[in-house]
């Protein structure tokens, strides 16, 4: 297969795949066609997408328990009483579907969150994540890398039994340890759990990936405790805290110094769009807080970021197509990153800073695997304008599966 002219990290280039791998990549013109050769001309190629947070425990539940007042509230309550219900096979049915979606959109790997406290949930996710090893059910020559945070949905401390099947999800053999310390009782509760996660993901040799301070509340200060611990403990590179909402809040001298701290402590931040600006600012009148985390000054700080997509068709979060430009798109719009280099860069997040919980980003260059997305899009500020399905090859062929 040749792409020829086609745009690719910046720069114009012809790049051949031999099949699984990448063999040439060079300037426009530099590869003439092969005899038999399938020729793709122009458009835009990418590493695959990664998605660092999800919930496939909940998913695909938004219509059997309709979230009527569409807050954050109401969600988790829907959840307490469907996560009762919940079987091995409906959890992997469902998890399925969305895992469809996303492969049909270009992500290929997928960080998911359960709950706890739920036994059947954890060991249905633990279960597909070894599955998806060998292929990915019904779709030839897919395949799907999954991990599983184990997360605590109401918290750590806050009721008796909480605790132990924290602990006994995570010796499951999760790939990181979740925490949720604005929604424990106190503060000083908050930042124990935080420091009882950090101590669990020691014993185990995992990584830590915290829902941190999800909240209007400018006095939350998980944050600082996380990056703090990473320092001292060494962790850096090695956690992940999504949302961080407060940040938005923060008078300003104050988000100055815990951005920076952010940056120091290597603790990755994702950003949640689609559920954030719909959850966040329920307290507010008019005017009303977007809901979003400093993803600007992040990044100007050198702050680690990712995108991610949060909840598709759940109890929070009644839609969603598990498309990452989606939350990529939001986060444009709602962070004014409309500059020309803001928009480039929060479509790279998707296909770079989205990896790094997974590990290495991937790069289309010569010797590498020919897993890449092709978009008919001449540049990402038009992939990030239309949002159409790329055609996706997986070891240079072309998979095809049903989306949402």
């Amino acid at each position: 297969m040749l792409f020829k002219d086609t745009w690719l990290g910046g720069a114009h280039v012809d790049l051949r795949s031999d099949g699984e791998h990448i063999t040439a990549v060079g300037a426009p013109g530099a590869l003439p066609p092969l005899d038999g050769e399938d020729v793709i001309a122009g458009g835009l190629l990418c590493p695959h997408f990664a998605e660092p947070h999800v919930h496939l425990d909940a998913t695909q539940l938004g219509a059997r328990y309709p979230n009527v007042s569409g807050t954050l509230v109401e969600g988790i309550a829907n959840w307490a009483r469907a996560r009762e219900a919940l079987t091995a096979e409906d959890v992997r049915a469902r998890a399925l579907t969305t895992l469809r979606w996303y492969a049909a959109r270009g992500t290929s790997r997928v960080r998911t969150h359960v709950d706890t406290a739920s036994a059947v949930a954890a060991e249905a996710l633990l279960a597909l994540r070894e599955e998806l090893k060998s292929g990915f059910p019904g779709v030839p020559g897919l395949s799907v890398e999954l991990q599983v945070v184990a997360f605590p949905q109401e918290g750590i401390l806050r009721g008796p039994g909480r605790e132990q099947a924290w602990r006994e999800v995570v010796a499951m053999g999760c790939d990181a340890v979740g925490a949720i310390p604005h929604f424990e009782r106190t503060a000083d509760e908050g930042w124990r759990s935080v420091r009882m996660a950090f101590e669990l993901a020691e014993t185990h040799g995992i990584r830590l990936d915290l829902h941190c301070d999800e909240t209007d509340d400018p006095g939350a200060r998980s944050l600082e405790v996380v990056c703090a611990e990473a320092i001292d403990r060494g962790f850096q590179g090695r956690v992940v805290c999504g949302h961080a909402t407060a940040l938005h809040s923060y008078p300003n001298p104050h988000a100055a110094k815990v951005i920076a701290l952010v940056a120091e402590a290597g603790v990755q931040i994702v950003a949640n769009p689609l559920d954030n600006v719909v959850l966040q600012g329920r307290y507010d009148h008019y005017p009303k807080r977007r809901g979003l985390t400093r993803i600007d000054q992040l990044w100007d700080a050198g702050a680690l970021v990712g995108i991610g997509h949060d909840s598709v068709v759940d109890p929070w979060y009644r839609l969603g197509r598990a498309d990452m430009l989606d939350a990529a798109s939001m986060a444009v719009h709602l962070g004014h990153l409309t500059g020309i280099e803001q928009m480039n860069r929060a479509f790279r997040t998707l296909h770079h800073e989205n990896h790094l919980p997974f590990g290495d980003p991937p790069a289309l260059v010569e010797g590498a695997r020919a897993d890449l997305l092709w978009f008919a899009a001449a540049d990402p500020v038009e992939v990030l304008r239309l949002r159409d399905r790329p055609r996706v090859f997986q070891r240079g062929q072309e998979i095809v599966c049903s989306s949402g």
